[in-house]
Order: C-alpha cells, then structure tokens, then sequence
C-alpha cells in the first residue's frame, strides 16, 4: 500500500500517526511547500516509510508521477486545490479522499463521477468531522426508519479552557472557518431543500458538566451531500455548530459589518481584502495551543418498521490524547478521513467514481473501525 498526504500541517499528524500503525503500509510521501512544516512532522514522525517532498500543492507536473506511484491519496490542505487533485487522480488512476469544506468545489468534483468510474477509481469529497464522520453515523442514525421526520447534527469543536470574548481557539484553517460563517447554509425543510443564512438559527442544547449549557447555529458545508442524498426521504434535516455562548452572535456581528467580505480595501493599489486582514487578525487572536474537546450530537426521529415512534441520539465528547499527542480535533477530522481511505484501499468500501460518503460507506464497519481508534459513540433510543 503506497499512499501520498498532501499538506503536512495539524491534520495531516494525525493522518500520519493513524497510517503508519497499517503494517500493509509500504511507502507515505507527505506533500508541502513548507520545509518548516515537513520539518516539524519529520521531528514527529520517524519512520523508514516516510518519504518528505518539498513540493508546492499546484505543481501538477512533480505530483503526477508520485499519484502514479501511489494507491490512494489524501488531501489535508485548503479546499481550493481538491478539484485539481481529483483531476489528477483521474489520470493516474489513484483513489482520492479529502477534508473538503466547499460545497461549490465538491460540486464540481461531482461533475467527474463518470470519469472517476471508467478510470476504476473512488473520489471521496468531505471526509473529516464534519462534512465526513457525521454524514455516515446521520445515515447510520436514520437506518431502518420508514418515516423519518428529523435528522439533527450538531457538531463543534472547541476549547476546554475557553477564553473571552469568542470563547474560541482555531482548530483548523481559519479560511475555512470563515467559509463556513459566511457562506449560505443547505437545510431540508419540510421535504424541499432550501438556502439559510450561516450564524443564523441560534439555539440553547446541553451537555454534561463542565460544558452545560452550550449554543448552535447554521453554518455552511456541514450537510454536504446529505440533502441530495435523502431528499424525499427526511422531512427535516440541518447541521448546526456548537459553540460556547454569545459565540455567534458575536460573529454575525463581524459578518453583518463586512468583516468577512472580498472587498478590497484599496482597489486601485491590489490591497488585501476585509476577508483576508479579518482572516490574519483571528489567527493571530485565535492560535493559542489550547486543550480542546470535540462535541458532537446526531438525534434522529421517525417511524421504526414496527409503526412505533423512535427518537435515536448518538453523542460524542471527545478529547486530545496526551500519549499521541493529538488534539480531539485532529484525531476526529484526521482519523475519519485515514479510515475511509484505508477502507478503499482494502476493498471495504467497492464502488467507484465520485461517491456519496452517507450512501456507499458501510456504516457499522466504519463505526467499528473508530472504535478501534478510541472514538466512541453512547447510542440511546427512545419511543
């Protein structure tokens, strides 16, 4: 099994911490233009499989003949190059999966499932936490319900410690983070998809001491294929953040001021734009190694085959490890996506071209496959 990682930042740790305990691994060639952050996971990880590479993300010419070298691959870096990586893919004839986080992006990653097929490969967009880990245990959530009026997720991934005002420590791209404040959330409601404002929705839910009362709200991405893939078959279907409180509130404030804008500040000279300063102001505010926790809660309700109401609740407090060394966020994110692509490439998951992660992933083996690595979900039903 040769694998390639593009991208060698906090999740691709643990991307790399899970492949390697494979033993059917032969070779891992981690992909970045930083030899500072390849030099950091060298430092991390040394391991006779490794190969490093210095090489930027877009030069298509250096990564091809590592594709063709390889069974599979996994992007760890912003969304903006997962097009251009599944192209890739194609043409070399190497399974894909990625962290995703663009709906626009894995749109046009759709657009290749015909190409993907003939060339007998798989392409797994949104593979992390969330999109990813939730999409699968939602599907699993609602499996032998007939009428299935709900299907909540709720999902956040935050600081224990929390520190004022935003209560917030970045966990993974701040670029990304904004994407999903900014743009349009997808929801199913009664039946018909439709369009609601991120940071919008706010509600009160509660979680074991020491969290209690929490907060949740619309974000975008959350859902990805989710409302395509059971559109007909949910009534009701939406994915909200969790955030400690005043959270969104505050951030809809930054938006609703057009802090997260394209903007440029000063078009006649090719300035920045709001979006981009707002982005480097919080990752400078918000980068602070802070423990964290990964909550997440999936509730569906509907009619079992019985004709008896069922409400099932599957909930996850997930913390960082201090023997690996890994955050809770890179261990949900980076596993989820290590477990997929380990999954095709041991026949586990046989389907190709560009594939519904919720449809095509069998759930209980997935579901076994986290346990495995420590993730576990409580699972409640009642009528």
């Amino acid at each position: 099994m040769n694998v390639v990682l593009i991208g060698a930042g906090k999740m691709a740790r643990g991307v790399v911490y899970d492949l390697l305990k494979n033993p059917n691994l032969e070779t891992l060639y981690i992909i970045d233009q930083s030899l500072h952050a390849l030099g950091l996971l060298k430092d991390k990880f040394n391991d006779k499989r490794i190969e490093y590479e210095n090489i930027s993300a877009d030069d298509k010419a250096a990564l091809a003949p590592i594709f063709e070298a390889c069974d599979g691959a996994l992007s760890a870096v912003p969304y903006d190059y997962n097009l251009g990586f599944s192209e890739l893919a194609i043409e070399e004839k190497t399974h894909l999966v990625d962290l995703g986080g663009n709906n626009n992006v894995v749109k046009k990653q759709f657009a290749l499932h015909d190409k993907a097929k003939n060339a007998g490969i798989a392409i797994v967009p949104d593979c992390g936490l969330a999109p990813g880990m939730v999409s699968i245990i939602g599907a699993h959530a609602v499996e032998g319900l007939t009428h299935i009026d709900s299907l909540e997720l709720r999902v956040g991934g935050l600081p224990l410690h929390p520190k004022p005002p935003l209560n917030y420590s970045v966990a993974f791209s701040v670029h990304g983070l904004i994407n999903e404040y900014k743009e349009d959330a997808l929801i199913l409601e009664q039946g018909r998809e439709k369009c609601v404002p991120s940071l919008t929705g706010i509600e009160t839910l509660y979680f074991p001491s020491p969290f209690d009362e929490m907060e949740a709200f619309y974000t975008s991405g959350g859902v990805s294929t989710l409302t395509k893939s059971f559109r007909g078959k949910i009534r009701n279907l939406d994915y909200k953040t969790i955030r400690y409180p005043g959270h969104g509130q505050l951030m809809k404030a930054f938006a609703d001021l057009g802090f997260m804008d394209e903007e440029k500040l000063e078009p006649q000279n090719n300035a920045l734009t709001k979006r981009e300063v707002f982005e480097e102001l919080l990752s400078a505010s918000l980068q602070h190694n802070a423990e964290d926790v990964v909550l997440i809660r999936i509730t569906s309700r509907g009619t079992a085959l019985d004709g008896i109401k069922r409400i099932r609740q599957y909930q996850a407090i997930e913390y960082g490890e201090q023997s690996s060394g890994l955050s809770a966020m890179m261990r949900t994110t980076a596993f989820s996506a290590s477990v997929i692509l380990q999954m095709l490439l041991e026949g586990k998951i046989t389907e190709y071209g560009t594939l519904y992660q919720e449809l095509s992933i069998p759930a209980d083996e997935y579901i076994i496959e986290l346990k495995k690595r420590n993730i576990h979900f409580e699972i409640t039903e009642n009528s």
